[in-house]
């Protein structure tokens, strides 16, 4: 005799026969299913809004450095445009001075030759022999 192997616990029919297991599932486990593909869903759409968040931050900070180097650039040509007028500026000072200075020169030249002048005006010219004519022998 042999042995048949009996189970203690009850098989229900369709799970036997049936070769779906999705129907053999009780309407818990269905139920379940449903809640499972909500959460899916909801944990899908949790990702998206993250992956969109972290998108609008880069896109921010990419906006935020672009706005830094455009400032920067445009810090440093206002600075390059004062350092040349400033550099104008000094030039043209200075070439004023320059000026001031060729003309306080020419005058004194020009005070040094009247005087000159003046003296040899002034003075007997001497003769051949070096002698000279107003002097008294």
């Amino acid at each position: 005799m042999s042995n048949i192997a009996k189970s203690t616990s009850p098989v229900a029919p369709a799970a036997t026969e049936s070769k779906d297991w999705t129907k053999a599932s009780t309407p818990e486990l269905q139920s379940g299913s449903e809640d499972e593909s909500d959460v899916l869903d909801a944990k899908a759409k949790e990702r998206r809004r993250r992956k969109q968040v972290k998108r609008e931050e880069k896109q921010r900070r990419e906006e935020a450095e672009r706005r830094a180097r455009e400032e920067a650039e445009r810090a440093k040509a206002e600075a390059e445009r004062k350092a040349k007028e400033e550099a104008e500026r000094q030039a043209r000072e200075q070439a004023e001075k320059d000026r001031a200075e060729v003309q306080r020169r020419a005058a004194e030249v020009a005070v040094r030759q009247r005087a000159s002048k003046k003296r040899a005006r002034e003075e007997p010219e001497a003769g051949p022999s070096g002698d000279r004519s107003d002097e008294v022998r």
